[in-house]
């Protein structure tokens, strides 16, 4: 069989079987995109400064709309052109879809220097028809080019594992850089790769190493820093959020979910307290003020931070009850890929 297989290959040749199966997946991608459920934070600043407004966006559940640093800015920026040029949220889409197919590409060929060719390429057509890939991307948020930045990022660690060079150890950097600008949670990441590749080769010339990726990453991101320092007047790396998601996932109705419990007298008093607060305070204030409450309620109700942080994991690991509105594609909707595999 992988005789076979092997000479199948070889006949038509690994790049055109990988081209092929890309302009396959794409096709069915395409013919089953529908109108997004979800519009992100990125979308609503970009429409914004496409209208003229510039970069403002309201704090969520606040009246707090103006200049804001709550949003990163890449993902935002990428989608101006296509509001302003009339393609609207299904260019967006299909800018995300190519994303998604050149993440698949270099999982493909990273994976390829582990395995034989047939596995790499079997791999390759089960990523790029993997149907929740194409959920994530039909949204309008980064996910499919967080994954492409991501696996990229990966491939840059593991090649500096085995043969370092200044002009890697740069573009790692501006790898981390351009996350940092998309989405910043991958400065543990960034901390987790740094432990990996010290741990591999403990020497002076990857310690200079690190340093100079995390001089360029500190360089890409910096345009951004100093727009935030010159509009805020304080110091924010990229992005005031912290206090929002903490909040979101740890208050008096958190479900560990996207869904809320009833409303309770604590619940109504904190969102009337934070509705008082935004009208006195900017959003980076706003957002000190969310993560004071929900460092307060964790350290009043210590057991259900551990029930709710268990919950996080299994829902995002094995099953969710309730996907809100982000991921809100029905099986329906994605009637062509499943009927196609027989599903």
């Amino acid at each position: 069989m992988s005789k076979r297989l092997n000479s199948f290959i070889a006949r038509i040749d690994e790049r055109r079987i990988v081209l092929i199966i890309a302009v396959i997946a794409l096709v069915f991608e395409l013919l089953n995109l529908r109108a997004p459920s979800f519009y992100g934070e990125p979308y609503l600043v970009a429409k914004n400064i496409v209208a003229g407004k510039g970069y403002v966006f309201a704090y969520p559940i606040t009246t707090a709309f103006g200049p804001t640093c709550y949003v990163t800015p890449l993902y935002t920026y990428l989608q101006v052109p296509f509001l302003y040029f009339g393609l609207g949220e299904r260019g967006i889409q299909v800018m995300n879809l190519f994303f998604l197919q050149a993440a698949c590409f270099v999982i493909y060929r990273f994976f390829r220097k582990f395995t034989t060719t047939g596995v790499a390429l079997l791999s390759f057509a089960a990523l790029s028809f993997y149907v929740p890939f194409w959920i994530l991307s039909y949204t309008l948020e980064p996910n499919s080019l967080n994954l492409l930045l991501l696996v990229l990022t990966v491939e840059y660690a593991y090649a500096l594992s085995k043969n370092p060079s200044r002009r890697r150890w740069i573009w790692f950097g501006a790898l981390i850089g351009l996350q940092l600008l998309l989405r910043p949670d991958i400065m543990l990441g960034a901390v987790l790769l740094s432990v990996w590749l010290l741990a591999w080769s403990w020497s002076k010339d990857t310690v200079k190493g690190i340093a100079i990726a995390a001089l360029v990453s500190l360089a890409v991101v910096s345009p951004w820093t100093l727009r935030n320092y010159l509009t805020f007047h304080k110091f924010v790396l990229v992005s005031a959020n912290a206090g929002m998601n903490l909040y979101e996932g740890n208050n008096p109705v958190a479900t560990g979910e996207f869904s809320e419990l009833p409303a309770t007298p604590e619940s109504r008093k904190n969102f009337q307290d934070v509705q008082e607060f935004s009208k006195t305070h900017d959003q980076i204030e706003i957002d000190h003020y969310r993560l004071t409450l929900a460092e307060e309620w964790m350290k009043a109700h210590p057991s259900d931070v551990l029930k709710l942080d268990a919950k996080k994991i299994w829902y995002h690991w094995f099953v969710r009850p309730l996907m809100g509105d982000q991921y809100h594609y029905t099986f329906q909707r994605m009637e062509v890929p499943y009927k196609i595999f027989g599903v």
